[in-house]
């Protein structure tokens, strides 16, 4: 499983293609981006789904122009959808084509494997990760030696402490963390290091 990380717009929003042959999920396409679909087209990628970690503008500012271009599946977290239905909180100008909304320990099946959503509220109500074999997307929840902010409308310090206690018990020490923002780490490494939430 290959796994390659786009930056996106001005927020620099951590957009994930995985692909295992030619078959790819994406995860978080933030902005409509020329870099995104160059790769797709060079690699003859055929997309299978998208999956949202969260509503955020940032993180779903691309999906329409995927899915008219690839007619795939897109999976949001359901607690998030105020950011992506009719709402004053949707910045995005429209509804985000969302198929499936999904909640905590629910799977879906894509590139022949497996992947679990955990519900980490904090960042936002609807905040989620998605974990498959020794991986896990972390979206805004939790970042190399940091967390997602709480100081936006719907976010709450205490909730997202509690989300990342959970994860430290979910996964393993060598579990891989690719974030909504910034580098990669691992669970053990956050544990240790991280100012905000040790382990």
């Amino acid at each position: 499983m290959e796994i390659i990380r786009f930056q996106l717009g001005s927020l620099r929003s951590n957009c994930y293609i995985i692909s295992e042959e030619n078959r790819a999920l994406i995860i978080d396409p933030g902005y409509e981006s020329d870099e995104v679909l160059k790769y797709i087209k060079k690699n003859e990628l055929k997309i299978e789904a998208i999956y949202l970690t969260h509503g955020h503008p940032d993180h779903v500012g691309g999906v329409k122009q995927i899915k008219d271009l690839f007619e795939c599946v897109v999976y949001a977290p359901h607690k998030d959808r105020i950011w992506m239905g009719k709402s004053s909180y949707n910045q995005i100008g429209y509804e985000i084509p969302v198929d499936v909304w999904v909640h905590d320990l629910e799977t879906f099946e894509a590139l022949g494997h497996v992947f679990t959503i955990y519900e980490t509220p904090g960042h936002s109500e609807g905040s989620t990760v998605l974990h498959v074999n020794n991986i896990v997307f972390s979206g805004d929840t939790l970042f190399f030696q940091s967390i997602g902010r709480t100081d936006i409308p719907l976010s709450d310090p205490q909730v997202i402490y509690q989300s990342i206690k959970r994860m430290y018990q979910l996964f393993d020490e060598d579990t891989l963390v690719y974030p909504g923002h910034g580098k990669p780490t691992d669970i053990g490494h956050e544990k240790k290091f991280n100012p905000f939430v040790r382990g």
